[in-house]
C-alpha cells in the first residue's frame, strides 16, 4: 500500500513527482526471480528519472559502481575453513536451532524445499569473526549483513537468481550433507533491466554458454565465496540424498550502507528529485 505523509502531498511540486513515482512503480511491475526487490527498485528509479530528470540518470547509475564486481571476478573456494572444534559447534547449532514457522518460512519451504533460521546469535558472532579473513581474500573492507542457516530436505531446489546487493558477497559454507549437491555459478553479468525480466527464461539462462556456469561441489567444512548480486547462481533439484545443511554469511562493501537501501537513494546520490520515489520505497 502506497502511503505518504499528507503534508508532503499538499505541495504541488511534490505531488506531481509522487504521481510520476507511482506510475514508474506500476510500469516496471515485478521481476521474475527470487530476491529481485532491490533490482526492481533500481529499475523503477531509472524509469522515473528518465521522465522527471533525465540529465541525472547517468550520475545515478554511476553511483552504484562500488556494488559492481570486476568483469574477471570468479568465485573462490576455501577448504578446511574452521578448526574441528568450531566446525563441530556449527554443526551442533544447526541441529538444535529453533525453526519458527512464519509466512516467510512457508515461502522458503515452497520455493526451495528448505527450512531457514535467520541471524542466529552464534552465527552472527561467527560471521563477524570471519569478516577480516574475507576482507583479506577479497582485498576490500566489508560490512557484515544478514546470515541464515539453510536446512535443505530431499525436495531441495534453487532456481537461477541474483541476490540483493546487501548480500553482494556470499560465503556459502557446507555444514553437513548425505550427498554432494553442486551449486552452479555464472560469470559476473550486468544487472538485468525490466525488458530482460519480462522475457525471463530460467532454462535459457542456464543453457546460455555466455554465462559460463561452473559447477562447484561443497563438502563439510568447505566454502565458496561468490558475488551473489552479479553472478547468477542455482542448484538443480535434488535427485538423491535426504538433506544438505548450509550456512550463508552475507557481506557488502564498506561505504555502501546507503546504496543498499533504496529509501536512502535521494540522500546518498544527491539527486533531490528522487525524494518522492524514495518515500514510496520506504512504504513498500
Amino acid at each position: 500500500m502506497l502511503v505518504v505523509a499528507a503534508e508532503k502531498l499538499r505541495d504541488p511540486d511534490y505531488f506531481g513527482l509522487h504521481l510520476e513515482a507511482a506510475a514508474a512503480i506500476r510500469e516496471v511491475g515485478a521481476l521474475g526471480w527470487y530476491d529481485a526487490h532491490f533490482l526492481r527498485r533500481y529499475e523503477v528509479a531509472k524509469h522515473y528519472l528518465a521522465r522527471v530528470q533525465p540529465d541525472a540518470l547517468a550520475a545515478f547509475t554511476a553511483s552504484f559502481a562500488p556494488l559492481i564486481p570486476a568483469e574477471d571476478f570468479r568465485e573462490i573456494a576455501l577448504d578446511d575453513v574452521f578448526d574441528a572444534a568450531t566446525h563441530a559447534a556449527i554443526r551442533e547449532a544447526s541441529l538444535t536451532a529453533e525453526v519458527r514457522m512464519t509466512r516467510q518460512l512457508e515461502d522458503e519451504n515452497a520455493t526451495f524445499g528448505r527450512n531457514v533460521v535467520w541471524d542466529e546469535p552464534f552465527y552472527l558472532e561467527l560471521q563477524e569473526q570471519m569478516r577480516p579473513r574475507l576482507e583479506g581474500v577479497l582485498g576490500r573492507p566489508l560490512v557484515s549483513s544478514y546470515n541464515f542457516l539453510s536446512l535443505y530436505g530431499a525436495q531441495g531446489k534453487c532456481e537461477p537468481h541474483l541476490d540483493h546487493p546487501n548480500a553482494m558477497f556470499t560465503f556459502d559454507y557446507c555444514i553437513d550433507q548425505d550427498e554432494v549437491w553442486p551449486i552452479y555459478i555464472g560469470r559476473p553479468a550486468p544487472w538485468p533491466d525490466a525488458g530482460f525480466a519480462k522475457d525471463f527464461d530460467p532454462a535459457a539462462l542456464k543453457a546460455d554458454p555466455a554465462m559460463d556456469f561452473r559447477a562447484h561441489e561443497l563438502r563439510p567444512n568447505r566454502a565458496l565465496i561468490f558475488n551473489g548480486s552479479s553472478q547468477w547462481h542455482f542448484r538443480e533439484p535434488k535427485s538423491s540424498g535426504a538433506f544438505c545443511n548450509l550456512l550463508f554469511f552475507h557481506y557488502y562493501p564498506a561505504g555502501c550502507e546507503d546504496l543498499v537501501q533504496p529509501a536512502r537513494w535521494a540522500e546518498c546520490t544527491g539527486i533531490a528529485a528522487l525524494g518522492p520515489l524514495c518515500d514510496l520505497f520506504a512504504t513498500l
